[in-house]
C-alpha cells in the first residue's frame, strides 16, 4: 500500500465518515479520556498515521499537542492537506523520529503487520521508552486469518493476528495489555462470508490479485448509519468481545 496513492486517496476520502473509522476513533478517545480526563494538552503521537484521520479527529475534539509519522510520502501529503504535524518516520526505526520527544499516548493502528515478530517487539519496546509516566499505547490490528480477503492483498498484508501474539510481544517488550477486544463481533458473520467469497474468487482467477483495491468504501448514509449503530451498541453491551476482524488493545 505504501506505493499506492489510490489506496491512500480512498482512505482520505472516507475516514471522516465511514462507520469503521468512526468507531475506531471513538474507541481511541474513550481510552484517552478514561486515563487523562478532560486534559487536552497531553502529547499524542500517531505512529504510521496514514492520511491523518485519527489526528484530525483528535484535533476536532480539542487536543492541542498532536503529531504523527508515516513511511509513505502519499500519506504525509494527504495529512498535510489537513494541516497536521506529520512527517516521515519508519516503524522499523521508531527511535529516529524526534528523538528527544516523549508522549502521553502513542497510537498505532493497522500498521504493525508490515513488521516481523522481532520488529514488532522492537517497536513496542521503543514505544514504551518514549512514553511519559502514566502513558498509554493504543493499538488496533487486523485479526484472525478467517477474515483475510482482497483488502489484505491490496494493502500488502501477509498475515493477521490473535491476542496471544500480542500478549507475547508485550511481555517481551516489558508491557502489559490492560484491555483488549475483538471487533466488530456482531458483524463477524457477514464480514466472514464476504471475505470467504473474495478468497474463492481470487483462487479461481475471477479476481485478479495483481490489480486489487481494498474494500474501504462508503456504502451510503443509510447503510453506514446501520453499521455504525450495530457496532456502537456492541461496544456498550459487549465491551470485550471474543471474536472479530480487528483487535483493539491498550498497553501500559
Amino acid at each position: 500500500m505504501i506505493d499506492n496513492r489510490e489506496e491512500y486517496k480512498s482512505m482520505f476520502e472516507v475516514e471522516q465518515k465511514l462507520w469503521w473509522y468512526q468507531i475506531l476513533h471513538e474507541r481511541v478517545i474513550y481510552q484517552i479520556r478514561k486515563q487523562f480526563g478532560k486534559d487536552r494538552k497531553i502529547s499524542i503521537l500517531d505512529a504510521a498515521c496514514g492520511t491523518g484521520g485519527l489526528l484530525s479527529f483528535l484535533k476536532q475534539q480539542g487536543f492541542q499537542n498532536l503529531s504523527g509519522f508515516d513511511y509513505s510520502q502519499y500519506a504525509i501529503e494527504f495529512s498535510k492537506e489537513r494541516n497536521l504535524d506529520v512527517s516521515f518516520g519508519d516503524l522499523k526505526n521508531v527511535d529516529d523520529f524526534r528523538k528527544n520527544e516523549r508522549y502521553d499516548v502513542i497510537c498505532c493502528n493497522d500498521a504493525l503487520y508490515f513488521l516481523d515478530d522481532q520488529q514488532i517487539v522492537n517497536a513496542l519496546t521503543i514505544f514504551k521508552a518514549r512514553l511519559n509516566p502514566n502513558g498509554l499505547i493504543l493499538i488496533n490490528i487486523h485479526a484472525h486469518e478467517a477474515f483475510s480477503g482482497t483488502h489484505d492483498v491490496a494493502v500488502g498484508s501477509s498475515r493477521r493476528f490473535v491476542l496471544s501474539d500480542f500478549t507475547a510481544y508485550a511481555k517481551t517488550a516489558g508491557l502489559k495489555i490492560s484491555y483488549n477486544t475483538y471487533w466488530p463481533f456482531f458483524l463477524s458473520i457477514p464480514i466472514w462470508i464476504v471475505r470467504k467469497w473474495q478468497r474463492r474468487q481470487m483462487r479461481s482467477g475471477k479476481i485478479n490479485a495483481a490489480d486489487l483495491h481494498s474494500d474501504v468504501n462508503y456504502p451510503g448514509d443509510f447503510i453506514n448509519g446501520i453499521l455504525k449503530t450495530i457496532t456502537t451498541m456492541e461496544g456498550i453491551f459487549l465491551p470485550s468481545a471474543p471474536f472479530g476482524s480487528s483487535l483493539f488493545m491498550v498497553l501500559k
